[in-house]
């Protein structure tokens, strides 16, 4: 699948507006890309956390597990420049 190319900054301003737009993850902001050669899928980047002010195990892990989610679908879609 041919991914769109784009910077990093552009990548997490778009990672940003996903969480954001579902109430599982809102105000939830990824800690960094992570880039890697291309996977088995084609993808040559990840993000392994996500954080806000507030600490809470539970909802951290809920968001977490809806952020997985989210990225994922951004991965098939867009790659790093």
């Amino acid at each position: 699948m041919s991914r769109e190319l784009k910077t990093e900054r552009e990548l997490l301003a778009i990672v940003v507006q996903a969480l954001d737009a579902r109430p599982e993850t809102a105000g939830w902001i990824p800690t960094g890309l992570h880039e890697h050669e291309d996977d088995e899928a084609g993808c040559n980047w990840d993000i392994h956390y996500i954080h806000r002010d507030r600490r809470d195990a539970d909802v951290e892990n809920a968001a977490m597990r809806a952020a997985a989610d989210v990225i994922g679908a951004l991965q098939a879609r867009y790659n790093l420049r």
